[in-house]
């Protein structure tokens, strides 16, 4: 159950990780305006909490955790735990976004 519960917040934080670095490198070469990579982070957040948290309940679900109460209830804390993991990585992202110095 532990490697349940850390794989999807591994997942989660590499997914938001990794697309804030990429918008990042956007913003850099003046590719995409600070406002617009904002607003595709946020979409990008939600999306991936989303998903994430849809697979690992179908996995849980294949796996039999939802079969026990014990497990059923951990299996929910979980996919809460991903959700809020995908939310504090989106304020880390909105907070952190630059955009380059203008000369």
């Amino acid at each position: 159950m532990a490697v349940y519960f850390l794989s999807g917040v591994l997942i989660t934080l590499v997914l938001c990780a990794s697309v804030r670095w990429w918008i990042q490198s956007l913003l850099n070469q003046e590719r995409l305006f600070l406002d617009d990579a904002k607003g595709y982070f946020l979409i990008t957040c939600i999306v991936v909490g989303f998903l994430v948290s849809a697979g690992f309940f179908w996995a849980g679900q294949i796996i039999g955790y939802d079969q026990a109460e014990e497990t059923s209830q951990a299996m929910g804390l979980a996919i809460l735990l991903d959700v809020m993991v995908a939310l504090l990585s989106l304020i880390w992202g909105l907070v952190s976004l630059k955009e380059p110095e203008q000369y």
